[in-house]
């Protein structure tokens, strides 16, 4: 009998998800419920793209530096995804140590990542002064991608493979596996909920949801390339031609999945550390235009696969954060691995 796995959720980790479950298992085998992917609202739309190897955890560094190489030595993902290359600039807090991540990415990336004072790096690149002592992890090759452009490639690829796509909502997953579809109950041999901020609806456990929210700027800063500030939060990177991606982290808990509504409450904190980080003497103009989006949060780690407690057969593949962009690509490689062990097993 041929194994039947199902794939809820039709963002970029699940689209990616269904995809190497196909590659493995051949695409009749893989249902992908698409759910929010079709309305436009969930984080993938929302996400800024930006690509890089370094992380401050080191299995997060990982995972971004495998994807980032798988994504720049195959040309056809590179031009799905509308890879951009450019470099990437991280500040520190002063008390991280970066020596076992330089050592992977020098292993995986082949030595795109150099450790400077971040004081010469902020000034090579116009930046308000940095506090003596601290670094910046600088990545020649780093860059942007288009998320929602990537997912629709793995889903165009996944159909092509056989995998089934569903439009409708799911709206439960219970053990046995199933998942009920407009009122019928569909029986798999394993469910991965893969459904962004919809997941802590479908499941139990210790995922919360978050808006993401960041500001297209009228500001020419080219030389700025990614950016991450890891005191300030803020992140950005350069769009289009005179103008910059910015935000910060917000702490918007609770938000309601596909809300994707901006709130002006934002810009204030986000134009702020903006400004400082920048090294403006006045306040930043205001944004043209601010995207939103809600994502989901695991209580640690970032987009992994995860056993569901006392659901047989049900995974969450979720936790990503609006950010797992740049850690897509290999972590829906893991977890493809490890529904197979568990379809074997």
């Amino acid at each position: 009998m041929r194994t039947s796995m199902a794939v809820v959720g039709g963002g970029l980790a699940g689209s990616l998800l269904a995809l190497r479950l196909a590659e493995r298992f051949g695409g009749p085998s893989v249902d992908l419920y698409l759910g929010a992917a079709t309305q436009g609202r969930d984080a993938t739309v929302a996400s800024g793209g930006m690509v890089r190897g370094f992380e401050t955890d080191l299995d997060e560094c990982r995972l971004a530096a495998d994807s980032l190489a798988e994504l720049r030595r195959d040309p056809a993902l590179t031009h799905a995804s509308g890879y951009q290359e450019s470099p990437s600039h991280y500040f520190l807090r002063p008390e991280v140590d970066p020596d076992h991540q330089l050592a992977l990415l020098d292993d995986v990336l082949g030595g795109s990542a150099r450790l400077l004072p971040a004081g010469q790096v902020a000034r090579t690149l116009g930046l308000a002064a940095r506090p003596e002592g601290t670094f910046a992890v600088v990545e020649q090759h780093a860059g942007h991608i288009r998320p929602d452009a990537l997912r629709s490639y793995a889903i165009t690829r996944a159909v092509a493979s056989g995998v089934r796509t569903h439009h409708e909502a799911v709206t439960s997953v219970e053990a046995g596996p199933t998942v009920t579809v407009d009122g019928m109950v569909r029986h798999h041999d394993v469910v991965v909920v893969a459904a962004g901020a919809w997941s802590s609806a479908l499941l139990s456990g210790s995922m919360r949801t978050r808006r993401i929210q960041y500001g297209v700027y009228p500001l020419a800063r080219p030389r700025l390339g990614c950016l991450v500030d890891d005191m300030s939060t803020l992140y950005g990177r350069p769009w289009g031609t005179g103008s910059t991606l910015l935000g910060v982290a917000t702490s918007a808990w609770g938000a309601a999945p596909g809300d994707n509504r901006p709130d002006p409450a934002y810009e204030g904190p986000a134009s702020e550390a903006a400004r400082t980080v920048l090294g403006f003497d006045g306040p930043l103009p205001p944004p043209r235009w601010s995207a939103a989006g809600v994502d989901c949060f695991a209580d640690h780690g970032g987009l992994r696969l995860r056993s569901v407690e006392n659901v047989s057969g049900v995974f969450s593949f979720t936790g990503g954060a609006g950010s797992a962009a740049k850690s897509a690509l290999a972590s829906s490689r893991l977890a493809a691995v490890t529904v197979c062990e568990a379809v074997d097993g």
